[in-house]
């Protein structure tokens, strides 16, 4: 009796366990994808044709999109047809730009990470911040395309843009300056001064544009052939990255021919890609030391983590981007089109440049823990967080007078006034050679604009008092008058008592207006503390060496 079961049931348990080894042995996904697409495709179709209001099958569509995007990294986005033919528009203008890069996540526009012009960042609009309204217009009305339009416009004008920051009760406004797009690589090469005998190169590489690998090494190259060179600075600060056959080149000036590079790791660890160097180096044992930031990113921070896992280099000032991803673009019907990350990057030592806080809490992008690796010479170097530096170098303090001016485009909107009237007619030494007045004429022109702000303290004790007078309280509140008048009195010091940096950063634009662009950066980097240290560095060689693990 038993026999016949067993015929029976044999086939349907063979049958179960080849769709189950077939499923098992690589079709898991396809299986899944096929299956989620078919669920997701209903749940569409039933909604747009059966829900009890109608629906506009595309701005539906793009919600789902860009509500699966969001628990990705932030470089995968999609484009519809109207984005794509704005990005080209955008990029046949001549007009000017804040430097923001926008994109949608949940419906709503969202920084993404900075541009080849990070002045917006620089200013304190954070990746993550949601942007609530652009000149007045409510955001949430507002296409990608209709946003960048807003955002664009005639150079030196300004827009005004109000974000809604996470953690933050109440939105942020900004004065955005519109600045022209800089599409040079190379900004400035010579020479560092005071001393130029001492034969120190300085490249400021401000992205790495096509032919920037080429322009950096004949830069270095016609000084090496001229009166010569006893050691180089490469300033990678604020540069945003860009094409990573360039960044691979500049590489291989200091380090042996078929050096690995950057690893582009896959999920399929069978696709890995790397980039290894192809040529004999320019200068194989030349001191280098290469300056980053905050703003340093992709292709800057292969540069120079590659050349710190080489321990060829110093690299001198604060930790990098952390954009550690690699995106491709794949085509989509209907004119559309999805930028997608496929890879990290990984450095010679093995560590991943991509910092972890860059990814959304709920992200599915693999970010390597926090690992140490090790140079050739044994040095200590760190994975997911961005290239550190080996030499720290303190950012100045901020206040939160600062903060607000900045936000408010005051340094720039005041140099503008000020190269117009005061400063027409002398040339910038001139202009602020008294300090002093320099700092009255900028008091006066933000009282005739009727500038005001508040500090923390002062948030914190209205929310305070409201809390009192809300309880019944309001004896005890009215006595925080007192309180509220004496922070008032320590505010208004704070132009006397952060007096030499606001005139150096007002100094600091009208050397941009009032100078040539290369003698603006030239003078500059006589006021540069890490230049100054940079050079320090190469005058020695035992610190150097010290710092290298030699």
């Amino acid at each position: 009796m038993r026999r016949p079961s067993v015929r029976i049931l044999a086939p349907a348990v063979v049958a179960a366990a080849l769709v189950l080894m077939a499923v098992r042995s690589g079709d898991d996904d396809l299986f899944e994808l096929r299956r989620n697409f078919e669920i997701f495709g209903s749940v569409y179709e039933q909604l747009v044709l059966g829900y009890v209001d109608d629906i506009r099958p595309q701005p539906f569509m793009r919600a789902g999109i860009e509500a699966m995007l969001a628990e990705l990294d932030p470089y995968t986005v999609f484009y519809d047809e109207a984005d794509l033919a704005d990005s080209r528009v955008q990029m046949q203008q001549s007009t000017g730009t804040v430097g923001l890069t926008l994109g949608e996540r949940a419906g709503r526009l969202t920084v993404f990470e900075p541009g080849s012009n990070a002045e917006a960042y620089r200013q304190g609009v954070r990746i993550g911040d949601v942007i609530v309204g652009i000149g007045g217009v409510d955001a949430a009305t507002l296409t990608l395309s209709e946003a960048y339009d807003l955002l664009s416009g005639e150079p030196g004008s300004t827009v005004e843009v109000v974000i809604q920051r996470t953690g933050e009760d109440l939105p942020r406004t900004f004065t955005l300056p519109r600045v022209p797009v800089d599409r040079d690589n190379v900004r400035w090469a010579g020479y560092l001064g005071p001393d130029t005998t001492a034969l120190y190169g300085y490249v400021k590489l401000d992205q790495f544009g096509p032919r920037s690998g080429r322009e950096v090494r004949r830069a270095f190259r016609e000084m090496a052939r001229g009166a010569g060179l006893n050691g180089l600075v490469l300033d990678l600060r604020n540069n945003p990255g860009g094409v990573l056959e360039d960044a691979v080149e500049i590489v291989g000036l200091f380090v042996p021919k078929d050096s690995p590079v950057v690893t582009l790791r896959s999920r399929d660890r069978t696709a890995d890609t790397v980039h290894r160097t192809d040529t004999d180096p320019l200068f194989p044992d030349l001191p280098v030391v290469v300056l980053i930031n905050e703003y340093s990113a992709s292709a800057s921070e292969i540069v120079a983590g590659a050349l710190q896992d080489y321990d060829r280099a110093v690299v001198l000032g604060t930790t990098t981007f952390g954009k550690g991803l690699v995106q491709v673009v794949h085509r989509l019907p209907h004119n559309a089109a999805l930028k997608m990350t496929i890879a990290h990057y990984v450095l010679p030592s093995g560590r991943s440049i991509h910092s972890a806080e860059l990814n959304t809490a709920s992200s599915r992008v693999a970010v390597p823990e926090e690992r140490l690796f090790q140079t050739p010479e044994g040095r200590t170097v760190r994975s997911g967080v961005g290239v550190e530096p080996d030499i720290p170098m303190e950012r100045p303090f901020v206040s939160e007078l600062e903060t607000a001016l900045r936000e408010n485009g005051a340094f720039f909107l005041f140099a503008d006034h000020q190269a117009a009237t005061q400063c027409a007619t002398l040339d910038f030494d001139a202009c602020v050679a008294n300090q002093d007045r320099l700092l009255a004429e900028f008091r006066s022109w933000l009282a005739d604009r009727q500038f005001s702000y508040l500090t923390l303290s002062e948030k914190q004790l209205a929310l305070l008092d409201e809390e009192m007078r809300e309880a019944g309280w309001d004896a005890t509140a009215g006595a925080l008058s007192d309180v509220e008048r004496r922070l008032r009195t320590e505010k208004e010091g704070d132009f006397d008592r952060y007096a030499e940096r606001l005139t150096g950063l007002i100094a600091e634009e009208l050397r941009v207006r009032m100078l040539s662009g290369q003698a603006a950066l030239e003078r500059s980097l006589t006021d540069d503390a890490w230049v100054s240290r940079a050079r320090e560095l190469l005058d020695r060689p035992a610190e150097r060496g010290r710092l290298l693990g030699q």
